[in-house]
């Protein structure tokens, strides 16, 4: 029971790794280039293209922006770790060699969130896409790589970074907001 547990947190803190929201952006852009690529007249098609072409604006400099400055904050803070590296006696094996302040993890996950939940315009997504963050955050508590205030300075981190994204999108990429669904 309690390796179901551990397994449970280990996956839910994957699915904020850096590398696996890098492919989860590979994913959505090669969705995007297939859609245009076999299906260019559909209709459908095209309202899925500019949905994902709005959500790849946003999503993609939020979670480099998120990701960039939560590695300068770790230095600038210089905050260790709340584990043991391995492979030292009781150490933890979830446990990275670097700084604690504030969670890469938890910010990429919320920037993906946010920039979800912004771009579907739909309230019915807000559960189901704020669990994620709000669960990777819980697994990097529960698996002792991070304290709360790490998980929380990284919500507000990427939140921040996606609000100001989102707000700046006209200037950035000449941005209309016209309605896709």
């Amino acid at each position: 029971m309690q390796q179901m547990f551990i397994d449970f947190w280990s996956f839910m803190t994957n699915l904020g790794d850096p590398v696996i929201i890098s492919f989860f952006i590979v994913w959505l852009l090669s969705l995007y280039y297939l859609l245009g690529w076999r299906h260019p007249s559909c209709e459908r098609a095209k309202r899925d293209r500019a949905f994902l072409k709005k959500l790849l604006k946003l999503l993609l400099p939020s979670v480099v922006i998120s990701l960039s400055a939560t590695e300068m904050l770790k230095m600038i803070f210089l905050v260790p770790r709340a584990c043991i590296l391995c492979p030292a006696v009781s150490c933890n094996p979830f446990c990275l060699p670097s700084f604690s302040f504030p969670s890469g993890h938890a910010a990429a996950a919320t920037a993906v969130a946010v920039s979800i939940y912004i771009i579907s315009g739909r309230r019915w997504v807000s559960l189901p896409v704020f669990a994620f963050p709000v669960l990777n955050g819980i697994s990097r508590l529960v698996l002792g790589v991070h304290t709360i205030i790490d998980v929380i300075g990284a919500f507000v981190l990427g939140l921040s970074v996606t609000l100001i994204v989102w707000r700046f999108r006209k200037s950035i990429y000449r941005w209309e907001d016209e309605k896709i669904f």
